[in-house]
């Protein structure tokens, strides 16, 4: 058994099986690799309360490289209470949330309970949202 700075892996004949840290188990593929050992997190990056009285959520601090961690693959701009997407893009290998706006600008005069949600791209191409 060998502890490793993401969990306890224990190496067989065939394969290897691994405890990662908060106890999840991770198997080895066939070609060696194991998927879940480095999972892609989906998190909410930000969140702004828009309305008639405050209707800019400012982007800019989010543009560039870095923002995203390595495994996030895909974001998007949700409002949370009804579910409405108003914008989504790719995470480059840099971590930059690729065409993302400056700015989103609401022309409503209810709450709008925005947030910049960072995602991840299961095996079969389907996007996971926190």
């Amino acid at each position: 058994m060998t502890e490793h700075n993401r969990g306890i892996i224990t190496l067989f004949a065939k394969g290897r099986v691994g405890v990662l840290k908060g106890g999840a188990i991770a198997v080895a593929n066939k070609s060696g690799r194991c998927p879940d050992c480095c999972p892609c997190k989906p998190y909410v990056l930000a969140r702004k309360t828009t309305n008639s009285s405050d209707p800019v959520f400012d982007l800019t601090p989010y543009q560039g490289k870095g923002i995203a961690t390595k495994n996030n693959t895909v974001w998007r701009l949700l409002e949370r209470g009804a579910g409405l997407n108003y914008g989504n893009g790719k995470v480059s290998r840099e971590g930059e949330l690729l065409n993302l706006p400056n700015s989103f600008r609401t022309n409503y005069s209810y709450d709008g309970f925005m947030e910049l949600q960072l995602g991840c791209t299961d095996k079969n191409g389907n996007s996971i949202w926190p």
